[in-house]
């Protein structure tokens, strides 16, 4: 198979993630705390947009991974088009 090195959107996006969920984290379990350990609606809300948040950087970042891969396939595809278009040309030259 095809062997990928990470670009440097992706480096960013992995340390932007990992930041969102421990201050996201933090920050939750710090309302959670100052509340007196009751669950609120600001609370609730402020988790929910937390979880959003990560949602969107997983798939931000799986979408990434998938244009890089196909990249790398179409340019596989490419050379191997080349490869039978020789071939054929090959055959051509052989038949006359």
């Amino acid at each position: 198979m095809y062997k990928r090195n990470p670009n440097v959107f992706e480096k960013i996006l992995l340390i932007v993630g990992i930041a969102v969920v421990m201050v996201g984290y933090t920050f939750i379990h710090r309302m959670f705390l100052i509340s007196g350990s009751v669950l609120t609606w600001e609370l609730i809300i402020s988790m929910m947009l937390w979880l959003l948040a990560v949602i969107m950087i997983i798939q931000l970042a799986v979408s990434e991974n998938v244009k890089e891969e196909l990249a790398l396939l179409y340019k596989g595809q490419i050379e191997e088009t080349r490869l039978v278009r020789q071939e054929i040309s090959l055959l051509n030259k052989r038949k006359k």
